[in-house]
């Protein structure tokens, strides 16, 4: 054991866990890549990520290769112990193949003996951190000396976390740095069985725990058993022998919902509010309404001179083999919402309406029911708790993100795009002019009375766009939410109390959980839903049999639904159409 020197010792784990965060880095790149080219577009976290990813994979492809480090737990701690804004004495490490250096302690600038402390401090300190499972901040690219490398987040939450369990590693070491040192060599002689005494491997891992053993146990670095000790709490470790106790295994299961990366996907969630935008016009009969507009144009019936009306009409006009048809529209919204429209063979999404009514209904409940029982201080629990909002989100958000393939991203864009024209045409002062309107809603009203057969309720339809477009797109802004087990699905605090919103902002683009609440109530509130109804909507229920992603079904099968006289729509139910247009059949339409 004298033989073993140890600022030759190599932390086999720190230089495998370099190489990992390397590859993670590529990997994340690549990824977020292909999906960014699959989709179009990536939602604000995932275009974050791939920002960030991106500039440390360039430090990685680049000429400058020493002093980078793209394992957080090493990046971090040597910008820690690196820092005079610590506390601590500032020390300058580096790792070349897990084999610790100090720049400022290299040649005569130390004696043996501190080198040797500083290797075992910094060694048990990474592998403290990773026993006690201390939180990591991601890194980031940060330009220094004119040069970029990876450094911490000083933005990240888990910065103040980690600061605390690094001061406990620390204070762990503090008096018992002999004890470290002598550990660190009797580790390294365990685990050099073929006698090379030059750069023996160890794990800082297991030498952390084998010291938090020793220290448990009362052990100091003065015990004459020192040597056997460590060696019995180094088989233990590595699990040697048949004399490991039960009461020194950890159980720790992992975390099911950190695994999840394809059941929900935001930017699938947010597409949904177009759909649900447009149904709501279409019951307005505004598509129809732009229509007869460009039929009433085209005859000379509407009194416009020319101006830009004529000209928006027109193009609308000369567009039309472009845009989607009704009937088309109609496909969507059954595949979409679940609406009783479409053609016979449409694959229907049953599940929505009812899906959707549950979760704005336990959202109203629970906000309901918070109130009341501020009031009165009730003891007893709430019947609608955060987590069962959550469910209900989790099985909205997983069926919205099933049925976002395909067309879907392109006909809600196609659909917005159409919606905009409608708006601004409609909007127009010379048409409002020419129909003695004041806004849009006028025009829309006194066309489908005079020529479509009656006008529909405009304040009703509008608010229930406007709050369907809301409520989609909180939860694809709020996708991370849902995967934590622990945190509220609302916060209370923001409702009660809503914050001033940044300029150029708005509740439809960036709603907070005050708009999300006041979607809900409106929506319930425009839909007319009794009081009963809400309540009973609210109460959880097992979730709809639903796969993370479309599954094709054999031809065969298809073959035999479509000559049985079922088709893929089972569960449609085909209304019959008055003037063309489908009666309403959608939750509070």
């Amino acid at each position: 054991m004298a033989d073993i020197l140890i600022p030759t010792i190599r932390f086999v784990d720190i230089a495998k866990r370099e190489q990992a965060a390397r590859d993670a880095i590529l990997d994340s790149h690549a990824n977020l890549t292909a999906r960014l080219a699959k989709l179009g577009q990536l939602s604000q976290a995932d275009a974050a990520e791939l920002a960030r990813v991106k500039e440390l994979k360039a430090l990685i492809d680049g000429t400058q290769k020493n002093r980078l480090y793209f394992d957080p737990l090493f990046a971090t701690v040597r910008a820690a112990l690196a820092s005079a804004d610590t506390g601590l004495r500032p020390r300058d490490v580096e790792q070349e193949g897990g084999v610790l250096k100090f720049p400022e302690m290299a040649g005569d600038n130390a004696t043996e003996a501190e080198r040797d402390a500083e290797v075992a401090r910094v060694g048990l300190i990474l592998g403290l951190l990773q026993y006690n499972g201390t939180p990591l901040p991601q890194l980031i690219a940060v330009e220094q000396s004119k040069l970029k490398t990876p450094r911490p987040d000083p933005a990240d939450p888990n910065s103040a976390a980690f600061g605390e369990g690094l001061f406990k590693a620390v204070g762990r070491i503090a008096g018992r740095l002999e004890l470290a040192e002598r550990t660190l060599k009797q580790v390294a002689a365990a685990v050099n069985i073929q006698g090379d005494k030059q750069q023996p491997g160890v794990s800082s891992a297991e030498y952390a725990r084998v010291f938090e053993g020793l220290v448990d146990r009362g052990v100091t670095a003065g015990d004459v058993n020192l040597k056997r000790l460590v060696e019995d709490q180094f088989d233990k470790v590595q699990a040697l022998g048949d004399d490991q106790a039960m009461h020194d295994i950890v159980i720790d299961l992992p975390d099911l919902e950190a695994t999840t990366a394809f059941e929900v996907v935001a930017s699938h969630c947010k597409l949904m509010g177009s759909f649900i935008f447009a149904s709501a016009f279409e019951e307005l009969k505004a598509f129809q309404v732009v229509d007869k507009l460009v039929e009433m144009s085209q005859r000379g019936d509407l009194a416009l001179v020319k101006g830009p009306a004529g000209t928006q009409l027109y193009s609308y006009w000369r567009e039309a083999p472009n845009r989607m048809s009704e009937s088309e529209r109609q496909g969507f919204y059954a595949m979409m919402l679940g609406l009783p429209t479409g053609q016979p063979g449409i694959k229907v999404n049953t599940e929505f309406q009812d899906l959707w009514l549950r979760f704005v209904s336990s959202v109203s409940t629970l906000v309901r029911e918070a109130r009341v029982d501020a009031l009165i201080r009730a003891a007893t629990p709430m019947a609608v708790n955060q987590q069962q909002v959550k469910k209900a989100a989790r099985d909205l958000a997983t069926n919205m993100s099933l049925h976002g393939y395909g067309m879907a991203f392109y006909a809600a864009a196609d659909l917005q795009k159409q919606i905009n024209d409608m708006i601004a045409l409609l909007q127009d002062r010379e048409l409002l002019s020419a129909f003695g309107a004041n806004d849009m809603w006028g025009v829309i009203d006194q066309v489908a009375q005079t020529e479509l057969g009656g006008a529909r309720n405009s304040s009703k339809y509008r608010m229930l766009a406007t709050s369907g477009a809301i409520i989609t797109a909180w939860i694809a802004g709020n996708t991370e939410r849902l995967r934590d087990p622990t945190s509220p699905m609302v916060d209370l605090g923001i409702v009660g109390n809503p914050p001033t919103r940044p300029r150029g902002q708005s509740a439809v683009s960036h709603p907070n959980d005050y708009d999300l609440v006041n979607a809900c109530e409106m929506w319930l509130a425009d839909s007319a839903m009794d009081e009963g109804r809400i309540e009973q909507m609210s109460q959880p229920r097992e979730a709809p049999n639903m796969t993370s992603r479309p599954i094709q079904i054999p031809s065969i099968a298809r073959d035999l639904l479509d000559s049985a006289g079922l088709g893929m729509g089972m569960g449609y139910d085909q209304a019959p159409r008055a003037n063309g247009h489908a009666p309403s059949r959608y939750a509070g339409y």
